[in-house]
């Protein structure tokens, strides 16, 4: 029997900022949207995210799996030839005439129907308005205790700032969920630590030991404050986005249980961002050994297009599946959520189906567990009406 998820809705569980900016795109910088790796020109002076890519990495980019996939799929809807040069020149004829409205008809061709956005932007700003659908907001972590921290003078001040910045977000602006980024700033084999004033005068001076210990004594203190608040923290897990300093083992979650698995934790609801992506196995696992944890597989979805029914087949594998949820990790072009939300679908409708063939579920247990992961898990977790 055969489940189909083309008009279920959706709910992305992580996103950024559309960008007007990128609106028209020639063809390489669209197939650019789709690279988290390092350019290989680097240029003195110039931040990394700023390098140039060589002739023969421009030749690279457009042949990854999840740019050829997007050729695909964005041909067939705008009915044009599955090309790049195509469907760049078909989404700029789009996009020439109105960027917001070509971002509705992606949402609205793929069901997104409301969105997890994970940005800087203050609560007004009208570039909130281009992403189609409901917008839930993540109170960022990192850039709050980097915004705040430049005029602090204590730590006892600082928290007290970040505190009522957080518990403001939240009652007065309707924030959603912390974001952190604690595999990057410290590493995942953590415990809760005492922070002392006179560590915090050196954090402030540049340290990057004693800032790590601000980083983690903060993070520690947003897991208590989220359950008084009864809202998720997302942790960024994985190695997607690029590489950073540290060691690329520090975003495996399985470093993190003994930290999470705490008494005085148990009660914080924590979102696994990305599928932990390549160890989504492990994410599933920890989300089945631990009540209190969820997962997405924003970026796995869309970045592993080619083998993504092999991800959901992860992904599913242990844990419970009312706690998994659909995300992109899309930013500045909306073809990226569009072409999560599109290519999830296609996934879950083959892995489920298997498991039918199998004899391991019948089609009203498929299409249950599809329409959860697509968008009832995400709506009973932020108690969407």
């Amino acid at each position: 029997m055969t489940i189909r998820f083309t008009d279920s809705p959706v709910i992305d569980n992580h996103c950024h900022t559309l960008d007007p900016q990128k609106a028209i795109l020639d063809p390489a910088s669209l197939a650019r949207e789709f690279y988290h790796g390092m350019k290989d020109l680097p240029q003195r002076g110039v931040h990394p995210w700023r390098w140039e890519a060589s002739e023969a990495l421009r030749q690279h980019i457009p042949n990854l799996g999840v740019v050829q996939t997007m050729i695909f799929q964005l041909s067939k809807l705008l009915g044009c030839a599955p090309e790049l040069d195509a469907v760049a020149a078909a989404r700029n004829s789009h996009t020439t005439q109105s960027f917001s409205a070509y971002a509705k008809l992606l949402y609205q061709d793929a069901g997104i129907v409301g969105t997890v956005l994970d940005s800087s932007l203050p609560p007004d700003d009208p570039l909130l308005d281009l992403i189609p659908g409901k917008v839930m907001r993540l109170f960022q972590m990192s850039t709050t205790i980097q915004q705040l921290l430049k005029n602090a003078t204590s730590y006892r001040e600082l928290l007290h700032s970040y505190q009522n910045s957080l518990d403001h977000a939240v009652h007065q602006h309707g924030f959603i969920g912390v974001k952190a980024h604690v595999a990057e700033e410290v590493g995942f084999d953590v415990e809760p630590i005492t922070f002392t004033e006179d560590q915090f005068a050196i954090a402030k001076a540049g340290d990057v030991k004693a800032y790590k210990k601000l980083y983690l004594a903060i993070f520690i203190e947003t897991l208590h404050q989220c359950q008084e608040l009864q809202i998720p923290m997302h942790l960024h897990t994985g190695i997607t986005g690029g590489l950073w300093n540290g060691a690329i083992t520090n975003a495996d979650p399985f470093r993190i249980v003994p930290l999470l698995r705490q008494p005085e934790f148990i009660q914080t609801r924590v979102v696994l961002l990305h599928g932990a992506y390549p160890w989504i196995q492990h994410a599933s696992m920890v989300a089945h050994a631990l009540p209190h944890v969820w997962v997405d597989l924003s970026w796995t979805t869309p970045w592993s297009a080619l083998r993504l029914v092999e991800s959901w087949r992860d992904a599913i594998g242990v844990m419970p599946l009312s706690k998994l949820m659909i995300g992109s990790g899309g930013h500045g072009t909306p073809e990226i959520a569009w072409l999560s939300a599109k290519t999830t679908k296609i996934a879950l409708q083959h892995v489920l189906e298997d498991n039918m063939t199998l004899g391991l579920l019948d089609s009203k247990q498929a299409e249950q567990i599809g329409q959860m992961i697509l968008h009832d898990n995400a709506a009973r977790l932020y108690d969407l009406k």
